[in-house]
Order: C-alpha cells, then sequence, then structure tokens
C-alpha cells in the first residue's frame, strides 16, 4: 500500500538536489532555481502544487524547496539563507518571517507586524491577496509535507481573517484548498472506497480545524488529484464525479 511519504518522495529529492547546487554555489539567482526546477519536475514528471490556476507556478512551487530545506531536513536555518541566499529566497524568507509572528500571535502588536511586514511589499506581489497568499503558500507547503503542524492552516486562516479585513470574504478559499489535496491525497493513498466517504471526510476536515463552510467543490479535488497526484481518471471519476455548473460560477480564486 502506498504511503503518505511515497507521494513525496520524489517532490523532496528534487528540492534536496536543488539544495546542494545553491549549496555549491551552483545557483545563484531565483530565475535560474525557477529553471532547474522546472526542468528536474519535467523529467520526473513532478507537477507543482496547484489548483486551477498555473500562473508563476513554478516560482510559486520554490516554496517546498525553502520548506524541505529548513523545515523537512534541516540543511539549512532561516539565518543561514537570509545571510547567503537571501536574493534567491527572498519570498519565502518574509513569508517565513510572517509565520513565526503567525505561530506567536499576540493580538494587536502581531497585526502591525504583519501589516507592516506584507502590506507594502512588492517582493510579495501586487495585490494585497497575492502577497497573503505567498505567505499561506508556505504553510499550505508545510503542513501539505508533513512538516509544519496542521493547526497551523486554521491559526494563519483566523490571524489573516482579523489583520486583512478586506479579504475576509476570500480567505476561507485558501482553506478549501488545503483540504481539497489532503482529500486528493487520500484518494493516491487509496483511503476510499465511495463517494460518500470523500463527502464525510470534506466535512470532517472542517470540524478539525474548527471552521464552517470550508468544504471544497468536486472540481478543484478533481484537479489536484489528476494533476498533482496523478490518479487514474476512472478513480477520480467513481469518487469525485464532477457536476456541470453554470459558466457564470465562480470556483476558487486566481491566486490558487
Amino acid at each position: 500500500m502506498v504511503e503518505v511519504k511515497d507521494l513525496y518522495k520524489e517532490r523532496v529529492n528534487v528540492a534536496v538536489e536543488l539544495w546542494d547546487k545553491v549549496l555549491r554555489g551552483e545557483v545563484v539567482s531565483r530565475g535560474e532555481l525557477v529553471d532547474l526546477l522546472t526542468k528536474y519536475y519535467d523529467e520526473h514528471d513532478i507537477e507543482p502544487f496547484r489548483g486551477l490556476s498555473k500562473i508563476d507556478i513554478y516560482d510559486k512551487e520554490l516554496a517546498t524547496v525553502y520548506v524541505v530545506g529548513v523545515y523537512g531536513m534541516g540543511l539549512v536555518t532561516q539565518r543561514e539563507v537570509k545571510e547567503n541566499y537571501g536574493s534567491i529566497f527572498k519570498v519565502e524568507l518574509i513569508s517565513d518571517e510572517a509565520y513565526g509572528i503567525i505561530k506567536n500571535y499576540n493580538g494587536d502588536e502581531s497585526k502591525i507586524a504583519l501589516r507592516n511586514l506584507i502590506e507594502d511589499n512588492q517582493v510579495l506581489g501586487d495585490s494585497l491577496e497575492e502577497k497573503v497568499f505567498r505567505v499561506y503558500r508556505l504553510v499550505y507547503t508545510g503542513s501539505v509535507l508533513g512538516f509544519m503542524p496542521e493547526d497551523d492552516i486554521s491559526r494563519t486562516y483566523r490571524v489573516f481573517y482579523e489583520t486583512f479585513e478586506p479579504l475576509r470574504q476570500r480567505l476561507v478559499n485558501y482553506v478549501k484548498f488545503y483540504i481539497a489535496t489532503k482529500i486528493a491525497e487520500g484518494i493516491a493513498l487509496g483511503r476510499f472506497s465511495n463517494q460518500n466517504e470523500v463527502r464525510i471526510e470534506k466535512y470532517a476536515y472542517c470540524i478539525r480545524l474548527g471552521l464552517e463552510k470550508c468544504a471544497p467543490n468536486s472540481r478543484l479535488i478533481h484537479e489536484i488529484a489528476a494533476s498533482v497526484y496523478k490518479v487514474p481518471p476512472n478513480v477520480i471519476n467513481r469518487l469525485v464525479p464532477l457536476v456541470k455548473r453554470s459558466s457564470k460560477s465562480s470556483l476558487i480564486p486566481k491566486a490558487y
């Protein structure tokens, strides 16, 4: 039977190989690392973590490289990355700094610190939603790979909900993205035998994370299972059948 670590083994191995090149000085810019990551993923038939959007997806996937190096394998510390490879991992370093604030959130002081760090920081992106999503992406990646506590998903949601009021209607979609990924992971691992089990697990996740109305739609689960986890179409269609939707329906934020 396939185990969780088997799903991510090649992904983690690629990240370690990329770190080897960074530490040897063979990769000295973010662009070079993105290009090499793209090349290695193509060679190993690995798809970046994603939902329905592929916008800047390999740049976003550098969160995986960073998380594996700092939180997973302990190849480098956050401080070492900042001192020696700051230009390569500039997005992830800011995201990690924000993550530190989130983990130690203490109300107004933390709100101000997060706003100062994120709102006007062009390194993270142009819009506030894009900037916030980059931080979430780091926590999402760490949680999916098992290198960060799953509770940090809901903690990040709650902190952002309190801190960035304009995004309150959108933030739950980040949680849906995570749950969809975990459901797709479960499908890849053969944990479900029928549609009801999938449906129950979706709502069970909402309960475990302590959130309401956070169950992802079938299309998002379907896409992640097919693209990221390479689950055969017949298996996905049996467990997560797609329902035709109106062309006017909105699925998930383009940030995914």
